[in-house]
């Protein structure tokens, strides 16, 4: 079954992609992309940094079918710059706050270690 609709109409699908961070490979990643709390999402995310300019990070999805989503970019500050907005270099932005559980390892100790030291930065 590689796309199905529910009794309210929603279509769901199941996309796998790639957790990328400056360039490492970070693990697989892989979602239902009806799920209401993830709005839906069904494209690639490109994480931008507004203050250096660097694409640091991407969510490289593909759908059921293997087929790559175009990117949508997401500004979010790389972990050398602040921000008032976000944790800078973290995934956890947009509906990828709702992934955290599907986080790949590495993915996971990148962002607890981003976490971590703006926290202590926050306390000091």
């Amino acid at each position: 079954m590689q796309a199905w609709t529910d009794g309210d109409g929603t279509l769901h699908e199941i996309y796998t992609g790639a957790v990328i961070v400056h360039g490492d490979y970070l693990g697989p990643i892989s979602y239902d992309s009806g799920r209401a709390d993830l709005r839906w999402q069904r494209s690639s995310l490109a994480y931008f940094c507004p203050k250096c300019g660097e694409v640091w990070a991407r969510l490289a999805m593909s759908d059921s079918r293997g087929v790559q989503q175009d990117f949508l970019c997401i500004h979010v500050a790389c972990e050398k710059h602040g921000s008032t907005w976000h944790v800078p270099g973290s995934l956890l932005v947009d509906h990828v706050q709702y992934l955290l559980d599907a986080f790949p390892p590495d993915a996971l100790r990148w962002e607890f270690k981003v976490q971590l030291i703006n926290a202590l930065k926050e306390i000091s």
